[in-house]
């Protein structure tokens, strides 16, 4: 039986954190937060630290140096601010990035060379504990914003003189802050704002987020795609709506129908990722229209629709594996079955090099599903190269 003081402590934890949320929350409004009013008031009294009088060409460059300097800085907190409390709050962590620098579980720096997100950055956090979820991930929604605002605010406090790096990290954290509380959406991107509005004042999108974290997290753990929780799933694409959401959510259910060989079902699924492919990153797109090449020419055997899929699909894309799976999907639907697991064999190769570790398993154990099909079909002698191990995949 749990204690009263630990009831107690939880209670006062509770309703601490609901707090302070709703604190920042509401204080955006109309624009009147004691964060704007306290920042204007700054900088009023500090213009001349932020913009200085006297102009020369080294002033010039010293000010947009420091410009970026700041606001990158500004979004590292933001980030890992995310990160720590997400952590804290009974979330794993799986890859931050700010800018072009990414680093990824378990501490593996890499360049960025995606595009077309309309972020800056992110994090990318799963939940390891389901109890309170509505809570908690408010809460690690809430740290970006909330580390942007205190950061600002502790150095505004600090009884020092202000150069013009600290007063641009200050003006754009308390930007940065404000701003990530205003519900809205960009392109691919929700903001922190309409995060939080969504899991408090919209149930049925709140809970297919959640639903959609719970599975991401089932995948990561290893759990096969065509197991996934059928309650999460239900929840997952119980509605459709013009946002990024619906298309991750149907993209997880197409793939749960293909491993579960329900065509009909998956079929369905991928022409509603398709149908909203518009509202999300080129990489996503890309994405879903090599899963329609797959669909094609492994279930369909329409070799035709494949290779027009496949003709859609960029020459160059951000994992350069793509192209590779639609080409050994159209192999294998002409009967060239050696030539598809010689193409496979690429695949987990490019795969093994991307630094993302929970992309680099879950990619490499549907490449190795998709190989032991091929195999036990009995069709085809195959000895793969030298060059590549021979290991047990779970």
């Amino acid at each position: 039986m749990e204690s009263s003081a630990r009831r107690g402590r939880k209670v006062i934890s509770f309703i601490a954190g609901a707090g302070a949320g709703a604190l920042i929350a509401l204080g955006v409004v109309n624009g009147h937060s004691l964060a704007v009013r306290f920042g204007w008031h700054w900088l009023g009294a500090n213009m001349g630290q932020v913009i200085p009088v006297d102009f020369t060409l080294a002033t010039l460059l010293l000010l947009i140096l420091c410009m970026l300097a700041a606001g990158y800085l500004a979004k590292i907190v933001h980030e890992s601010g995310h990160a720590v409390i997400g952590v804290l709050a009974g979330f794993h962590f799986n890859s931050l990035r700010v800018g072009r620098l990414q680093l990824d579980r378990p501490f593996r720096i890499s360049l960025y060379r995606g595009r077309g997100t309309g972020a800056a950055g992110w994090v990318s956090l799963f939940p390891v504990k389901h109890d309170k979820l509505v809570l908690r991930a408010t809460l690690m929604v809430l740290a970006g914003p909330f580390a942007n605002l205190a950061s600002a605010g502790l150095l505004i406090a600090l009884p020092y003189s202000k150069g013009m790096f600290s007063a641009w990290f200050i003006c754009i954290s308390l930007l940065f802050g404000v701003m990530n509380l205003v519900p809205f959406r960009r392109r691919a991107v929700t903001s922190d704002g309409g995060r939080v509005r969504m899991l408090l004042q919209n149930r049925a999108s709140g809970e297919r987020w959640l639903a959609m974290l719970k599975l991401l997290d089932e995948i990561r753990q290893g759990v096969p795609q065509e197991n996934l929780s059928p309650d999460f799933l239900a929840k997952a694409i119980a509605i459709q709506d013009n946002s990024p959401d619906t298309f991750t959510a149907y993209a997880i259910a197409y793939s749960a129908a293909f491993w579960q060989h329900k065509d009909n079902e998956a079929g369905q699924a991928l022409e509603t990722c398709l149908r909203f492919s518009g509202l999300v990153s080129p990489t996503q797109r890309h994405a879903i229209m090599i899963d329609a090449t797959v669909f094609q020419a492994r279930r369909r055997k329409r070799i035709d629709l494949a290779e027009q899929w496949l003709a859609d699909v960029p020459q160059k894309t951000e994992y350069p594996w793509y192209r590779l799976r639609g080409e050994a999907a159209i192999l294998e639907a002409k009967g060239n079955n050696s030539g598809a697991l010689a193409k496979l064999d690429e695949v987990i190769k490019l795969v093994q090099a991307t630094p993302n570790q929970a992309m680099r398993e879950i990619s490499l154990r549907g490449v190795s599903r998709w190989k032991a099909e091929l195999l036990s079909s009995g069709s085809t002698q195959y000895l793969p190269p030298a060059s590549l191990p021979i290991r047990a995949q779970h």
